[in-house]
Parts: structure tokens; sequence; C-alpha cells
């Protein structure tokens, strides 16, 4: 039994072409459920299951908002199926989707999750969908109506971002088993009804759970749905995605959620895989680490003050007490973050300094300059020190002259001074530049 969760709010002329495309699938009505919560007491459903005719179709009603996660969440406690596929109600099913989830987990041992490829439409399709018939392919050629997910991709570049499985698994046209959800908790309702990255989140914690095996989640192209046309308020969708973006960061403060923004899933995924392999070659390298300069650093640290150390061996080094670290060698924790350093987890202020060994040249450009900006919020000032002969990648900064440029580069926006200290160590001390 495959059970189908839909929520729906205040899109009722959606839902009544989505439950149409359902009551016309191939696989048998016997194997699957459709499970509706209305999420709140709303009108304009009346009558809304004579659109799913000869469906098993149960539509419960919240007896007040909760938001997406909260409507999942009930869909989730109702289902009977051994496999629960998300659909949205402004999705039109292709008449093989179900089909396709129900296949996909039958043939597989162990939990699996499907992510299913969802068309974005214009007129002229909805048109055919409204007549019940199919679009054809060349009507949905142009990159406009590919799936935002993968959108202007080569479909053979796919694999490579699917490392990243979280940030494409839109709930969607997403299936996995029920006892998984399960074990992971369901969604969690601390975003409330505000919208965006919920369903993310929800996945990151099953590719968790996964022991963090990518391969488990897989993308059919062929697992369709139509997105339907419906309003939308684009600023407020925005506006409440940046609000549940503290929420993410801190439920998961690593780099993969740190450059979690406005950028496509797919830059997101390039900049989570980039630092993650940058990550592994300078620790199996030795880049970074403590311990030979801290003779020459502990001499720069404030006697006073809470200070945030980003370079590996904190073990090897006295490092006070109450210090934030970003130590890639030791286990994350309360006070150790697997962090880049554009997200710190500190308030505006509270930190005396921010302290980078040799990290900090592998940041790309932008990032470099958010981390600044970022650590300067968060601290009076930042050391950034580099070391002679340290192996960083290609792509970092190597040479006297580069400094040079950067220092010319920040000088509009901070005050930068530089301490060539000898043994091959440079501090550079960066501070924002008074405003005005």
């Amino acid at each position: 039994m495959l059970s189908v969760v839909i929520p729906t709010y205040n899109d009722a002329h959606c839902l009544e072409l989505t439950l149409r495309s359902l009551a016309g699938q191939t696989l048998p009505a016997e194997l699957f459920e459709v499970i509706v919560v209305k999420d709140g007491r709303l009108s304009g459903y009346e009558g809304i299951e004579r659109h799913g005719p000869g469906l098993d179709l149960r539509v419960e009603t919240l007896p007040q908002r909760r938001g997406r996660s909260g409507a999942r969440n009930a869909g989730i406690a109702l289902a009977s199926g051994a496999t629960v596929l998300f659909l949205d109600s402004d999705c039109y099913a292709d008449p093989q989707l179900l089909a396709r989830h129900h296949a996909f987990h039958a043939e597989r041992t162990g939990p699996h999750v499907l992510l299913g490829n969802r068309h974005e439409i214009d007129w002229p399709h909805l048109a055919l969908l409204l007549r019940d018939e199919p679009i054809p392919p060349d009507l949905l050629a142009a990159a406009r109506h590919q799936d935002i997910k993968f959108a202007g991709l080569d479909p053979a570049e796919i694999a490579g971002y699917m490392q990243t499985p979280w940030l494409f698994a839109h709930s969607n046209n997403a299936s996995l088993p029920r006892d998984l959800l399960t074990a992971v908790g369901g969604f969690n309702e601390e975003f409330g009804k505000r919208w965006g990255w919920e369903d993310l989140e929800l996945f990151y914690r099953v590719y968790q759970h996964l022991d963090r095996h990518a391969e488990a989640f897989e993308y059919d192209l062929g697992a369709v749905s139509y997105h339907l046309l419906q309003h939308r308020d684009q600023n407020k969708y925005y506006q409440e995605m940046f609000e549940n973006r503290p929420v993410l960061r801190r439920l998961h403060p690593n780099i993969d959620w740190e450059f979690q923004s406005m950028r496509s899933s797919p830059e997101v995924s390039t900049k989570v895989r980039y630092y993650r392999a940058v990550i592994e070659q300078c620790v199996k390298a030795g880049t970074g680490r403590l311990a030979p300069v801290w003779p020459w650093l502990a001499r720069k640290l404030p006697s006073t003050g809470q200070i945030l150390l980003i370079g590996t061996g904190t073990g090897e080094v006295p490092v006070p007490q109450d210090a934030l670290t970003f130590d890639y060698q030791a286990p994350p924790g309360s006070g150790n973050y697997h962090l880049v350093g554009v997200n710190i987890p500190a308030g505006g202020g509270a930190l005396d300094r921010v302290v980078s060994v040799d990290f900090w040249r592998c940041l790309q450009w932008y990032d470099l300059c958010d981390f600044l900006h970022e650590a300067t919020r968060a601290a009076a000032q930042v050391l950034l020190v580099h070391t002679a002969g340290a192996e960083v990648p290609h792509d970092a900064m190597r040479t006297p002259a580069e400094i040079d440029y950067l220092i010319r580069a920040l000088a509009p926006a901070f005050q930068v001074t530089v301490d060539h200290a000898g043994s091959g160590i440079t501090g550079i001390t960066v501070r924002r530049r008074p405003a005005g």
C-alpha cells in the first residue's frame, strides 16, 4: 500500500485537479490511498471528494492551522501504507507517477527515498490538463518548464549534485518508507506556519539517519508531476524563508546548512561539496594546526573575553575553557562546530576575537568577504594567521603579493594591519571601520 499525503491550504481549485489526476493513475486503486489534510477550517472545499471518483480518499480537517509541517505530520499519522508519497495540492500527477513510486520501493531492499520530477507550467499546459489531455514533451522543452531543483542541468550532472540529496528533497513529489519517517520524528513543527525549507530539513535528518548514505536517495525524471498555477505572494514567501534560516542554522550548525540562502540548490550543493573536500584535504595535510603557531598566537590572545579559534588540534594546546572552536578533527558538539565561518553561532559583539589559522586562505573570494563581515559582526577584531609552507588547495592564497592585494581590497570596509612575526608567520588583523 502506498499512502499519498497531501496538505492543502486555500487552494481547492488546484486540489480538484490533483485529485482528478490521482483518479486516473495506472497503479491499481487498491494499491494506494489518498489522505488530504486541510490545514484549518477552510471554505471552498465543499464536495471536494467528488473530484477523486474511485479513490480510497480521506479528507481530514485540522481544528486550527498548524502549517505545512503540522499538516503533513497529521497525514503521516493517518497513513496505513508501508510507503508514504508526499504530493502538494497544486501538483497534477502524470498517470504513471504513483506506479513509478510504488515500483521503486518494491524493487529495493532497505530504506530508500525517491525524488520525483515536477515541471513548471504555463497557460498552454494548463489548458491541456483541464481537458485531461497529455502534455507533449516538446511543450516542456524550455528551461523555464524544467524541474526547478535541477533546471538547466544536463541529466548527466545530476548524480554529482545528489551527493547532497537533502538540498533537492522537495516534498511536492517524494516518497519514503513510513517507518523511516517515524524513526526521524516526522516534520519539525518549529517552523510553524512559515513557508520554506521545512521539507529539506526533514530529509536531512533522513540522510543522517541513513548514515549520510547519499546513494539511498534517487531522482527519477520519469516520475512526473506538473506544478499548477496558483496565486503566490513571492515577497512574503521569501521573507518567511529568511525567517526560517536561523532555525535551520540552530538545528544543524554545520557546513551542510551554512550556505543555505536564496541561492539555487545546485549552487548551495556546489559550495557544500567544495568545502567538504577542502577541509578533508587540509586535515589530511595538517593545514591549520594550532600547535606550530601557538607560542606566537598565545601572546596575541586577550587575557579576558571569549574567542573563536578556527584551526585543528585544539586538544594539543591550552585553549581557553570558554572558547568556541571550529576544529574539523574533533567531533562536533557544544562549543565545537564544523563550520566555514560565514555563519558564526554567536551574538553581535559577543566575542572578543576571531582567529583563523590558514583555513581562511581556502575560502573563495566572496565567501572570505562574507566571513569577515560575519566575524566582525560577532567580534571586535579578526586575526588571520598565514603560515609559510602550509599546504592549501591550488586556488587558495599563497604569495605575499596576494596579501598586499587583500589589504588594499579590504581597506574601504576594514582597518587592516599586518604583523610579520618571523618563522614564516604573518598575522593580519581586521577591524570594521567606524560607521560614517
